[in-house]
């Protein structure tokens, strides 16, 4: 569970209308928002928070759909829709400057809330995120419907599936256990139409009109097995002996990292 010391729940609301739940982590030094993927929540920063609250606000959402913001009132789900829903925090604690770290599907959300906060914006990291054609580029209609469907078909399973696929050999079986857990608990009502979106959604066309610098910390063993694309300017820290969640299964090296990168740019 969350840590409950030196934290503060709140719930924000979006345009639409849906309760965006967050925590707040620390009480001094500037904001850094964080980000998670398809199917998880603030949950899957848990190894972070502590660690990086000794210099960060920091700002764990769960993102409409997700978490603690799992009850939500009929939407049109989109990568866009997220990245205003991320705005709305950060307008509700008066973040007039963060940086934003996201993983997975939370590197589009990323993205979206970049473009929309403009300079408030200072700096993006994504965590296994950006490149892999699969995910960031548009896909053909007929391929984004067969990926549905097999979720449609067994969601759990096939949650389970995929999990064990894209974490590493190496990984603890009560973390990998934890995450399929997590994620095949999400809605399916939800899960499939955000899957969808981000399906739908071409980081191709939105990469140009970012400003400032973006850098992500990726599988070093998933790069190997994917089409992986060439963006502008993004600096790629490959590490090896992790798959697609090094945030939970190397924590300690992946803060050392994060908390490098975030030093280099001034942050820390």
């Amino acid at each position: 569970m969350i840590a409950a010391s030196s934290s503060l729940r709140g719930v924000a609301t979006s345009s639409d209308g849906a309760a965006i739940h967050y925590t707040v982590h620390g009480s001094r030094g500037p904001f850094l928002m964080l980000l998670h993927g398809w199917c998880c929540s603030q949950e899957f920063w848990r190894l972070q928070t502590e660690r990086l609250s000794k210099g960060f606000q920091v700002i764990a959402i769960d993102l409409p759909g997700h978490g603690l913001s799992a009850a939500q009132p009929p939407r049109l789900w989109s990568i866009e829709g997220f990245g205003s829903d991320a705005v709305a925090v950060a307008d509700a604690l008066g973040a007039d400057r963060l940086a934003l770290v996201g993983h997975s599907m939370g590197g589009a959300v990323a993205i979206e809330a970049a473009l929309r906060l403009g300079p408030r914006s200072t700096f993006l990291l994504g965590v296994d995120t950006f490149v892999d054609a699969a995910f960031y580029r548009r896909r053909p209609r007929t391929e984004v419907e067969a990926r549905k469907q097999a979720f449609a078909d067994d969601f759990p399973g096939t949650m389970n599936k995929m999990v064990r696929q894209i974490t590493a050999n190496n990984a603890q079986r009560q973390m990998v256990d934890w995450i399929v857990g997590a994620m095949a608990r999400a809605q399916p009502q939800m899960a499939l139409p955000v899957l969808d979106a981000l399906l739908a959604w071409d980081i191709e066309a939105r990469w140009p009109l970012l400003r400032g610098p973006i850098e992500t910390i990726n599988s070093a063993m998933l790069a190997e097995k994917s089409e992986q694309l060439d963006l502008d300017g993004l600096r790629i820290h490959a590490l090896n002996a992790v798959g697609h969640f090094p945030m939970l299964e190397d924590p300690e090296r992946f803060n050392a990292v994060t908390l490098a990168i975030l030093k280099r740019h001034g942050f820390y």
